[in-house]
């Protein structure tokens, strides 16, 4: 686990050396300067941005080439941006509670993916790309996600080596 410290807003990082900083979480509100002084943290490598109500990661975010956690769960994403591709150092992708229906095949260029959260979204089926990552990701949690045994089954020969977490299936077609 890392063990750098977290820090909840930028002024929080006013008396430091933004290259020190690693960790930001940010809840409920995205600070309104968030686009211009998230590029001042070159190093970061965690980034939380939940419960704030957004219909999308912003753009800026992509630009973040040492991001290794992306956690913007509970809120109302609807979709990710092809431009995930760009975080190629990510390991865990957390996006539970939103709106989501699919991935973007551009997930499969995340070489070092090996966590993805999707419980509680409408993610039912994954992009056939995604089996390129068969030796990475370790895990995908789709618990609270209706969904078929077949659904499930596909999954799972998709990434046989993917240990998955799914509710009991439903009796849908789904």
């Amino acid at each position: 686990m890392n063990k750098e410290p977290v820090y909840y807003s930028f002024e929080q990082t006013d008396t430091i050396a933004k290259t020190s900083v690693y960790r930001l979480h940010f809840k409920h509100k995205l600070p309104e300067n968030f686009n211009t002084k998230i590029t001042e943290y070159p190093h970061l490598q965690e980034l939380t941005l939940t419960g704030m109500r957004l219909k999308e990661i912003p753009p800026i975010v992509y630009s973040l080439s040492s991001l290794t956690r992306l956690n913007v769960s509970n809120n109302k994403i609807e979709e990710i941006s092809s431009d995930i591709a760009q975080l190629t150092h990510l390991e865990e992708l957390i996006i539970n509670r939103n709106y989501l229906y699919q991935l973007p095949k551009e997930v499969a260029t995340l070489k070092n993916l090996r966590y993805i959260d999707m419980w509680s979204t409408n993610v039912i089926e994954l992009p056939e790309e995604i089996a390129n990552l068969e030796n990475s990701i370790k895990i995908i949690d789709l618990r609270a996600v209706r969904m078929s045994e077949v659904k499930q089954n596909t999954m799972q020969n998709l990434l046989p080596k993917t240990k998955f977490y799914f509710s009991p299936y439903c009796n849908c077609k789904l």
